[in-house]
C-alpha cells in the first residue's frame, strides 16, 4: 500500500503484486522451513511480520540492492562477506543464503520446469536405450544423468536421489559386461530394477527368485533382493541381508551400499531416530529454558542400535572416504551424535561435511544442517570441536568461516520497529527490550570473534606456514575484519594474496584488503584494490559487492561522478535518483551526461538534466534539453483512475525505462507558463503593478500541483518516502548531506518555492494591495508545508522552515488590523484570490433602489425638519443648562438672601 499526496488529501494505492512477490512468498516458506529451529518460533514470526509490513505498505519491501535506502545494511555492514549458501539455482547459477530466501529481488525468479524436463528426458532416453538391449548407450547415458544432476537439488528435479541411486545401481550392473556378462543376464537385472523403482515390489520380487546363472550379477541380484526386503518395511531381515552381503561380498562395487543401509536400518530402529527430545540441550525450539523432565535419559538414547549404528558409519567413513555415501555417512553420524548429545563430535562431523571442497551439494546440505542444530554452544563445547577439526584446515576453515557470517553477526537496533511511539509503559519496556536483545547480541558476537581469532592464531602457530592454506588466512583476516581491527585485516588479506590464492578466496582477500585499506582511510589504494578485484572477477558473485565498495569509496574521495557510475552499472535505481536529482549539482550533472552518452540510462539522464534546469530557472538550456530527450506516447494513469489529476502523477504500472511525451509536454508547458510570469514582473511599473506581478509568479507556484518539479522517471513514486527515511538514518555519509537534502526539497516543493516571493512583496511593497494577499498566502503556505508529508513534518518539528519567517494568521492581523479576511485558509486558492473556486468573500449587502423626485424632496424636507428640531432642540437644551449652571453656582446665595428677605419682612411686621 502506497500513500500518495495529491493536492490537499491523501489518497491511497494498491500497487499491484506481481510475480516476484509470489516468488519472494515462495521463499519465505523455503527459509521458514530451515531458520524456525534456529531462530525459535517467535523469532520467526518477526521475520514474517517485518517482511509482510515491508512488503504491502511503505518503500521498503525488503531489499539489498541500494546504498542510501538499504534494507539490511548500513555503515561497515557493507564490508561483511556474504554468509555461506544453503540452496542453489540452477537457473541463475547463484547459490542461496538464507538472507537470499527471504530478500530474494525482483530479478530473481525460479522455473524449475526448464531443467526438469531435460532431467526427465535424459532419464527416458536412457530407459529406451535399454529397452532396445542397447546398453552400452543405457550406461553412457546414465554416466551423463548423473553429471548433470550432481549439483541439482530435489527442488529442482523431485526424483532426484531415486533416480541417481538407481541410475549408480544400474551402472553397478552395467559394468560386469566388461567382465563377460551375458548381456541378457543384464538386462533381466535392469527390468527387475525398473520394476522396484515403479513400486512393483511383487514383480521385481518375482524377478529376482528365479535362477540367475550369471556368476558376476550375484551380489547385485543379493543386494536388491536385500533392498526389496527394505521396501517392505522387514528390516530384521533386511538388517541381516544387508551385513550378509557385506560379508559375502566385500570387494563389491555394492558393498559400500550395503554397509550404508545397514547401518541407516541400525539408526531408524534406534531409539533416539523417533524421538527428538534426545539430545535437546539448553532451550527447547521456542528459545525457553527447558524442564529437566523434558529430556530424555543419556543411557535410553544412546542404546545398542544407536552404539551400532554409529560404529558401522565411521567404518564406512574410514573404508570409503571419497565414496559416493561418505557424505551422506557424515549427515547421519553427525545426526546420531547430536541425538546423542554428543555435540561437539556432532558438529565437527557438519564442519566436515562444510569444508568438503568438491561436492556442493554436502555443503549446501550441512549448511541447512547447522541453521537447524543452531548457534549458541558453550566455551567448553566449543573448545571441544576446536580441538577435533584443529588437524584438518579445510574443516578449520569452514568454522571460521560460519561462526563469522552466521553467528557473530552485526545486529543493529531497528529505531524503524518504534517510530510510532504511542508513550505507553509496555511500549517502553519493550524499547530497553530490544535495547537490551541487541547489546546482548554484541557482546555474544564479539566474544565468538575474539575466540575465533585465537583460534586462527594457534592453528598459525601450531603448523608450519606450508601447511596453512592461504584460506585459512583470510579467514583469519576475516576475523579481524570484524572486529574492526582493520590494520591487521588488511596485512593478513594481503599475506593470503601473497599465498596463491585463486577464484572466489582470491575475490574475498581483495574485498578484505580494500576494506581495511577504506576504514584505514587510504581511500586511493582501497579505490585501486576494488578496481583490481572488478576487473579481474568481473563475473563473480562479490562483484556487486565490490562496485558498491569501489562506490562508497569515491564519495569519501568527494568523486561522486564515479560513485554514480557504479550505482548506473549495478542498476541501483533509488541511489541513481538521489544523485541525478539531489546530490550532484547541475552543472556537474551535466557535464556527467555529456560524457556517458553511451550509456543504456543516458535518456533518463537527460530527462534529469532539464529537470534540474528547469528548477534553477534556466529555461533555455531546460528547454534545449528536453527537446533531446526521446519520449513515448503512453496513456496518462488518470485515463483509468479518476483519482489521478496530473500528468506527472506516479504511475505504479509504469516499467519501462522510457520517458512519457506527456511528462515533457507537461515540463515544456511550466517553462512557458513561469517565463511569461517573470517577464510580467520585468515589465511592470509603479509599485501595486511590481508587487501584483510578484504575486501572481509565487501564486502560480501555490496553486501547482506538488509534482511540478518532480521526475517520475527517476522516483516511481517513492521520493518524499526514502529521503524522509534517509534523513533520520545513519546512511548520509556526505559532509552536510541532511542541509542538502533541505534545499533540494526547497527547490522541489512549489509551496516553499511560492513562499520568499510572498516574502520579497512583503519586504519591498508593504503598502500595496498584494501585500496583504501576499501575507495571507505565505501563512497558509507554511501551515500547509509543515503538514505535507513526513519529511517537512519532520524539518517543521525540528523548527526549521522555508523562508526567513514563520508567519501565522495572528501575525496578519497584528500587522494589518482592517485586513479583510477570506472565507476559509482551506481551499484558498492565491492567483484567483477564491475559495474552493468561488468568492473568498462575503457578498456586500445590495444597493437601495433609486427615489423619485417627490420622494428625494420629501426626503429633503424630513431631513430639514429633522435638523431644525434638532438644532431647536439642542438651543433650549442650552438655556435650561446655563440657567440650571447659574442656579447651582449660587444657591447658596439665593438661600442667604431669601432667608434674610424674610427675616427682614418678619421684624417689620412686628413692628407697632
Amino acid at each position: 500500500m502506497m500513500a500518495v499526496w495529491n493536492g490537499n488529501r491523501w489518497k491511497y494505492k494498491f500497487k499491484p503484486m506481481r510475480n516476484k512477490i509470489l516468488v519472494t512468498y515462495n521463499l519465505l516458506l523455503t527459509a521458514a522451513a530451515r531458520v524456525q529451529k534456529a531462530i525459535g518460533i517467535r523469532g520467526l514470526v518477526i521475520v514474517f511480520a517485518s517482511v509482510a509490513t515491508a512488503m504491502a505498505c511503505s518503500w521498503s519491501y525488503i531489499t539489498d540492492r541500494s546504498v542510501r535506502f538499504n534494507s539490511y545494511r548500513t555503515g561497515r555492514g557493507f564490508y561483511r562477506l556474504p554468509p555461506l549458501p544453503i540452496m542453489y539455482d540452477s537457473d541463475t547459477g547463484k547459490e542461496l543464503s538464507v538472507q537470499d530466501l527471504i530478500s530474494n529481488n525482483e530479478d530473481t525468479e525460479i522455473d524449475a520446469d526448464s531443467t526438469k524436463i531435460s532431467f526427465e528426458e535424459l532419464w527416458n532416453q536412457a530407459r529406451e536405450a535399454v529397452e532396445n538391449k542397447d546398453l552400452h548407450k543405457a550406461k553412457t547415458l546414465f554416466e551423463q544423468y548423473l553429471r548433470s544432476t550432481e549439483q541439482t537439488t530435489i527442488d529442482e528435479e523431485p526424483g532426484r536421489q531415486e533416480h541417481r541411486n538407481s541410475a549408480y545401481d544400474m551402472i553397478d550392473a552395467l559394468t560386469a559386461l566388461q567382465e563377460g556378462a551375458n548381456p541378457t543376464a543384464v538386462k533381466n537385472y535392469l527390468d527387475a530394477r525398473y520394476a522396484f523403482d515403479s513400486n512393483l515390489e511383487q514383480n521385481a520380487e518375482e524377478l529376482v527368485e528365479q535362477n540367475h546363472p550369471e556368476k558376476n550379477l550375484h551380489d547385485n541380484w543379493d543386494y536388491l533382493r536385500a533392498a526389496i526386503l527394505y521396501s517392505k518395511n522387514l528390516k530384521d531381515d533386511a538388517l541381516r541381508a544387508f551385513l550378509a552381503h557385506a560379508a559375502k561380498y566385500p570387494r563389491s562395487e555394492k558393498n559400500e551400499a550395503a554397509l550404508f543401509m545397514a547401518a541407516r536400518i541400525m539408526m531408524e530402529t534406534s531409539y533416539v531416530y523417533d524421538h527428538s527430545d534426545c539430545g535437546i540441550m539448553g532451550r527447547d525450539r521456542s528459545g525457553e529454558p527447558l524442564d529437566s523432565s523434558d529430556i530424555e535419559p543419556l543411557d535410553k538414547c544412546q542404546d545398542e542400535n544407536w552404539r551400532s549404528a554409529v560404529k558401522v558409519f565411521q567404518k564406512l567413513i574410514q573404508k570409503y572416504p571419497n565414496g559416493r555415501y561418505s557424505n551422506d555417512s557424515r549427515g547421519w553420524l553427525a545426526f546420531l551424535y547430536k541425538r546423542g548429545s554428543e555435540r561437539e563430535l556432532a558438529l565437527a562431523e557438519y564442519y566436515k561435511l562444510l569444508g568438503n571442497l568438491t561436492d556442493r551439494n554436502a555443503r549446501l546440505a550441512a549448511k541447512e544442517s547447522l541453521h537447524i542444530i543452531g548457534y549458541e554452544y558453550d566455551d567448553e563445547t566449543l573448545d571441544r570441536l576446536e580441538k577435533l577439526i584443529a588437524g584438518d584446515v579445510n574443516t578449520a576453515m569452514a568454522y571460521a568461516y560460519h561462526r563469522i557470517y552466521d553467528y557473530s553477526i552485526d545486529l543493529t537496533y531497528q529505531e524503524s520497529y518504534f517510530s510510532y511511539y504511542d508513550g505507553s509503559n509496555e511500549e517502553w519496556q519493550r524499547r530497553l527490550s530490544e535495547k537490551q536483545r541487541v547489546a546482548d547480541a554484541h557482546k555474544a558476537g564479539k566474544h565468538e570473534l575474539s575466540r575465533i581469532v585465537r583460534f586462527a592464531t594457534a592453528m598459525m602457530k601450531r603448523y608450519p606456514q606450508a601447511r596453512i592454506s592461504g584460506g585459512f588466512v583470510l579467514r583469519f583476516a576475516e576475523s579481524q575484519m570484524e572486529l574492526q581491527n582493520f590494520s591487521e585485516a588488511k596485512k593478513l588479506a594481503s599475506k593470503a594474496l601473497l599465498m596463491g590464492l585463486s577464484g572466489e578466496l582470491r575475490a574475498q582477500a581483495l574485498w578484505i584488503k580494500g576494506s581495511g585499506e577504506h576504514q584505514g582511510k587510504d581511500l586511493r589504494a582501497a579505490r585501486a584494490t576494488f578496481n583490481q578485484l572488478i576487473a579481474e572477477f568481473p563475473d563473480m558473485k562479490l562483484t556487486e559487492g565490490a562496485r558498491r565498495l569501489l562506490a562508497l569509496t569515491a564519495e569519501d574521495q568527494g568523486d561522486l561522478e564515479t560513485a554514480l557510475e557504479q550505482y548506473l552499472a549495478l542498476h541501483y535505481d533509488y541511489d541513481v535518483a538521489y544523485f541525478i536529482d539531489v546530490l550532484l549539482p547541475t552543472d556537474r550533472l551535466a557535464k556527467f551526461v555529456s560524457n556517458h552518452a553511451n550509456l543504456s540510462q543516458y535518456n533518463e539522464l537527460l530527462y534529469a538534466l532539464g529537470i534540474r534546469y528547469m528548477r534553477d530557472r534556466r529555461w533555455n538550456e531546460a528547454r534545449s534539453t528536453f527537446r533531446l530527450v526521446q519520449t513515448k506516447y503512453a496513456p496518462d494513469a488518470s485515463s483509468f483512475n479518476e483519482d489521478y489529476d496530473f500528468s506527472k502523477d506516479p504511475d505504479w504500472d509504469w516499467q519501462a525505462p522510457l520517458i512519457k511525451t506527456s511528462w515533457v509536454m507537461q515540463d515544456l508547458k511550466t517553462i512557458d507558463v513561469l517565463e511569461h510570469l517573470e517577464k510580467a514582473v520585468e515589465t511592470a511599473e509603479g509599485d501595486e503593478a511590481k508587487a501584483e506581478a510578484l504575486y501572481q509568479l509565487a501564486s502560480f507556484q501555490f496553486d501547482a500541483n506538488s509534482l511540478l518539479f518532480y521526475n517520475p522517471a527517476a522516483w516511481h513514486g517513492q521520493r518524499f518516502e526514502l529521503l524522509a527515511q534517509l534523513d533520520t538514518s545513519d546512511n548520509m555519509r556526505l559532509p552536510g548531506e541532511s542541509q542538502m537534502i533541505f534545499e533540494y526539497s526547497q527547490l522541489h516543493e512549489t509551496l516553499a518555492r511560492a513562499i520568499p516571493i510572498y516574502e520579497e512583496i512583503f519586504d519591498k511593497y508593504p503598502k500595496t494591495k498584494a501585500a496583504k494577499d501576499a501575507l495571507f498566502s505565505e501563512a497558509v503556505a507554511q501551515e500547509r508545508l509543515a503538514d505535507l508529508n513526513p519529511y517537512w513534518r519532520e524539518i517543521y518539528s525540528r523548527n526549521l522552515f522555508v523562508g526567513q519567517r514563520v508567519v501565522d494568521i495572528t501575525d496578519i492581523g497584528r500587522i494589518y488590523p482592517n485586513f479583510r479576511w477570506p472565507k476559509s485558509r482551506d481551499g484558498w486558492e492565491a492567483s484567483t484570490r477564491t475559495v474552493h473556486g468561488g468568492p473568498a468573500y462575503p457578498t456586500p449587502p445590495k444597493p437601495a433602489p433609486k427615489l423619485t423626485l417627490a420622494q428625494r424632496i420629501v426626503r429633503k424636507l424630513g431631513i430639514l425638519t429633522n435638523q431644525f428640531s434638532s438644532k431647536l432642540k439642542q438651543k433650549t437644551n442650552d438655556v435650561m443648562e446655563i440657567l440650571s449652571s447659574l442656579f447651582r453656582n449660587n444657591v447658596y446665595i439665593i438661600l442667604i438672601g431669601s432667608g434674610l428677605l424674610g427675616i427682614w419682612k418678619y421684624r417689620r411686621g412686628r413692628q407697632p
